[in-house]
């Protein structure tokens, strides 16, 4: 038996460390999550200080009737952006945009979270932005160049050609580098108009984010979620060892 009493030990330390970390997961899950009837439904309430001013104005919704009306109602130009508003420093995340003509914005909405990765349902939507038939869109960071606070990966090609019947999506992988509460750009420009017309007012919407450190409880967490195949492998596969061995001595 005493073969088995370290082994245990580690069993028994390691399923306090997944019962901490799946109750501080379950309360900052609890935290973090925006009540909402379904999965495409608008969130009107800004739960963000952080939110910037200008998406506030531009929220869907009212009464519930409202919100209902415009998820299914057919926009003539359509914008759709989600980025998490609060990420961990030297962490990547996926930024997701989308353009879109005579579309609804329930599909688009949840089309952009899934392909984001999302953590939350929060989106910026603009339906007064003026579209062409060849679309341009950056996302910047607006650090000193010596003193950058993200760094900012676009996949794919800057510039798409917009259709009439399906949308155009841009992503791009995003990096806090330092904590705190940083300004990104996202700058969309008409290359060319539907009727021809080159040169048009680039549109410059800001997105706040709010970086902070993960701290050590977290990434323990955070390594047990992402590992904890192998670590339950790491410690039955000595206990199963121990015990046979000593069954077969006992023989």
């Amino acid at each position: 038996m005493n073969q088995l009493r370290i082994p245990a030990c580690f069993f028994l330390l390691f399923c306090c460390i997944l019962l901490l970390s799946c109750s501080n997961e379950d309360s900052g899950s609890r935290e973090n999550t925006t009540t909402t009837d379904t999965d495409v439904e608008v969130t009107t309430e800004d739960t963000s200080e952080r939110r910037d001013p200008y998406w506030q104005q531009q929220s869907v919704g009212g009464s519930a009737a409202e919100k209902k009306q415009q998820i299914v109602k057919k926009y003539k130009s359509l914008l759709v952006f989600h980025a998490n508003d609060t990420m961990q420093v030297n962490k990547t995340y996926l930024a997701t945009l989308a353009l879109a003509r005579n579309s609804s914005l329930g599909p688009v909405k949840t089309k952009v979270l899934e392909i984001s990765e999302a953590t939350d349902d929060n989106v910026m939507v603009d339906t007064t932005i003026e579209l062409g038939k060849r679309m341009k869109a950056r996302l910047m960071d607006l650090s000193p160049n010596n003193d950058k606070s993200f760094s900012i990966l676009q996949i794919g090609s800057d510039e798409q050609n917009l259709s009439n019947t399906k949308e155009a999506i841009w992503q791009w992988n995003i990096e806090p580098l330092k904590e705190g509460v940083h300004k990104l750009r996202l700058s969309i420009e008409v290359i060319l108009s539907d009727d021809d017309r080159v040169n048009l007012p680039t549109k410059n919407i800001p997105v706040i984010i709010f970086a902070q450190k993960v701290s050590v409880g977290t990434k323990i967490a955070n390594f047990i979620s992402n590992y904890w195949q192998w670590i339950i492998t790491a410690i039955f596969l000595p206990i199963f060892i121990a015990w046979l061995t000593n069954r077969i001595r006992k023989k």
